[in-house]
C-alpha cells in the first residue's frame, strides 16, 4: 500500500479546478430514496435520477445530488455506500467534505472577530508562540485574513510536500490528526511570495487561522463551530472530522493505487484539521452556502466578510476571484459562489447560481486517481451546465 499520491486537498473550486482520482467495478446499485419537484411551465424538467444513475455504471461507486431553487428541487442517490458490503447510497450518506469547509473556518474566524476575540488585520505573532511563527516564513508579517484569503505566499502543507502529510497518516491511521499535527509539514519551508503580494492556494493559511482561534477560545474550535453554526443554522448532519466521530457514521471512501482499491474511511475518522474539519451531507453543505448567501443568520459585518463584492481578490485565473472560504466567478454568463473539497476517497461539488438563488451538493464516495476524477468531473460539467443555461 503505497499512497504516495500528493493531491490530498487542492484547490478544488467544484467548478473551475477539476478534482483528480477514480475506481473501477463499481457497481450500479441505487438508492430509490428520491425527491424531484419542479413548478410547471418555469423551468425545463431535466432528469436528474437518470444522470447520476447513469454515472455509477461506470468508475464512480455512489453518488448524492441535492439541488436546491424555487423553481426546483431534487435530492437523490446513486450507486454504492460501499463496496464490499453492496450497501446502497442513500440521500443522508455524510462524507468529509475536504476544502468545502473552508467556509465554515472563515465564518466561526469572523464570528470570533466581530465577538472581538481576535483581529483579522493582526499578525499571527500576537496570538501563537514563538516556537510556532518562528518556522514560518514570513511569520512577523502575516495576517489571518491573508491567510483566509491565499494572499499569505505559504507553503502548502499538502500539495508542496510530496504526500508527507499523507504518509505519516497512514503509517499511523489511528491517534487523532489536529492542525498542530498537520502545521510540521510547513515548518522551515520557504514562501511562495511576500504577504499580500501575490495570489496562492494555501491549506496552510487555514491550519494556523485553526491555532489562532484555539489559542483565543482557550479550546479547541470545534465545540465554537458547533454552538455558534452547526446547532443555531440547524446543519444536523455536520460534524468536525475527527473530534466529533462518534456524531454518526462516515460513508466508505475509494481511492486506487495501482491495482489496489483502498477504502479510506478509516484514515478520515481520525482527522480533524481547520483546512478540511466537516463530515457532511450533501443537503447541509447546500443549505450552508444558501444561509451564507442569505446572511439573515448572521451579522451584517460577517456576511459581508464572506461574500460582499470588496472582499474579494483576484487569483489571475480568469475570472475567478476569492473572498474568505469562498470563490466568485461567471459561468455560462451567470455568477457563481463555490467551494469544493477534494480528499483522497472522496470528492464535494458545493455552489450556488446568484440569478436563480439555486444551491446545489454533490458527494462522490472516490476520488485520487485519473479514471475516477475524470468520471466525476464530467457528471459535474453535466450538471452545472443544465443549471446555468
Amino acid at each position: 500500500m503505497k499512497l504516495t499520491q500528493p493531491l490530498f486537498r487542492t484547490m478544488t473550486s467544484a467548478i473551475s479546478c477539476a478534482i483528480a482520482l477514480t475506481l473501477s467495478a463499481c457497481g450500479g446499485s441505487s438508492s430509490k430514496s428520491t425527491t424531484a419537484e419542479a413548478k410547471p411551465n418555469t423551468i425545463e424538467m431535466f432528469d436528474y435520477q437518470a444522470l447520476i444513475d447513469n454515472a455509477v455504471t461506470g468508475e464512480i461507486p455512489g453518488v448524492v445530488l441535492y439541488i436546491d431553487s424555487p423553481e426546483l428541487h431534487f435530492h437523490g442517490a446513486a450507486g454504492l455506500a460501499d463496496l464490499n458490503q453492496q450497501t446502497p447510497m442513500q440521500i443522508d450518506a455524510r462524507i468529509p467534505n475536504g476544502s468545502a469547509g473552508k467556509k465554515l473556518t472563515a465564518l466561526l474566524a469572523g464570528m470570533l472577530a466581530e465577538q472581538q476575540l481576535l483581529n483579522l488585520d493582526a499578525n499571527i505573532t500576537d496570538y501563537l508562540a514563538p516556537a510556532i511563527t518562528n518556522r514560518i516564513a514570513n511569520g512577523s508579517e502575516i495576517t489571518i485574513r491573508q491567510m483566509l484569503q491565499h494572499t499569505a505566499g505559504l507553503f502548502d502543507y499538502l500539495n508542496d510536500s510530496d504526500g508527507a502529510f499523507y504518509q505519516a497518516v497512514r503509517l499511523d491511521p489511528d491517534s487523532i490528526k489536529t492542525d498542530i499535527f498537520a502545521i510540521q509539514f510547513a515548518f522551515d519551508q520557504d514562501a511562495k511570495f511576500a504577504p499580500g503580494q501575490d495570489w496562492s492556494y494555501s491549506n496552510t493559511g487555514y491550519i494556523l487561522t485553526g491555532l489562532v482561534m484555539d489559542q483565543v477560545l482557550g479550546d479547541h474550535h470545534f465545540n465554537a463551530m458547533r454552538s455558534q453554526i452547526f446547532e443555531p443554522f440547524s446543519l444536523n448532519s455536520m460534524s468536525y472530522g475527527g473530534l466529533e466521530k462518534d456524531h454518526a457514521p462516515i460513508t466508505s471512501g475509494y481511492f486506487k493505487d495501482d491495482a489496489e482499491t483502498i477504502n479510506t474511511r478509516p484514515y478520515y475518522q481520525n482527522i480533524g484539521v481547520a483546512d478540511a474539519p466537516v463530515v457532511s451531507t450533501a443537503k447541509d453543505m447546500a443549505d450552508l452556502l444558501k444561509l451564507i448567501v442569505d446572511g439573515a443568520q448572521m451579522s451584517a459585518t460577517t456576511h459581508d466578510l464572506l461574500v460582499a463584492d470588496e472582499s474579494f481578490v483576484d487569483t489571475g485565473i480568469g475570472s475567478l476571484q476569492y473572498s474568505h472560504g469562498l470563490f466568485k466567478e461567471t459561468i455560462n454568463g451567470k455568477q457563481v459562489l463555490h467551494h469544493g473539497g477534494s480528499e483522497l476517497g472522496y470528492a464535494t461539488y458545493n455552489f450556488y447560481i446568484s440569478e436563480t438563488d439555486t444551491s446545489v451538493a454533490m458527494l462522490i464516495n472516490c476520488n485520487g486517481y485519473q479514471a475516477c476524477d475524470n468520471a466525476h468531473t464530467a457528471l459535474y460539467q453535466q450538471v452545472i451546465n443544465q443549471l446555468t443555461k
